[in-house]
C-alpha cells in the first residue's frame, strides 16, 4: 500500500475513510461538542476526527485535523498525545 497522505485520504469516499479508520487507526481520545461526540484517531501519521451525533451515534463527519487544533480542542490530553505532538 502506498503512503497515506492527507490528500489521498480526502480523495476516499466517506465510507472508505471510516472503514480505514476503524480497521487501521488508533483511537487516542474523545471529546463532546454541542450535540456531537468527536473521536480522535491516529492513522498512518494523520490525525483524523470522527464526528458522531450524540443522540443517534451516527457518524456525520470525517475530517483530518492538525496539531494546533488538537492542542486547542483536547485540553485534557494524555501523555501519549503530548508525545506525538512533540514529534
Amino acid at each position: 500500500m502506498e503512503t497515506l497522505t492527507n490528500a489521498s485520504f480526502k480523495n476516499l469516499t466517506k465510507t472508505e475513510q471510516v472503514v480505514m479508520i476503524i480497521n487501521s487507526g488508533e483511537e487516542l481520545m474523545s471529546r463532546e461538542e454541542e450535540g456531537f461526540i468527536v473521536h480522535l484517531y491516529l492513522l498512518s501519521g494523520l490525525f483524523i476526527e470522527l464526528w458522531y451525533e450524540s443522540n443517534t451515534n451516527k457518524i456525520v463527519n470525517v475530517e483530518s485535523t492538525d496539531k494546533e487544533n488538537i492542542t486547542r480542542n483536547y485540553t485534557e490530553m494524555n501523555d501519549l498525545v503530548k508525545q506525538l505532538l512533540r514529534n
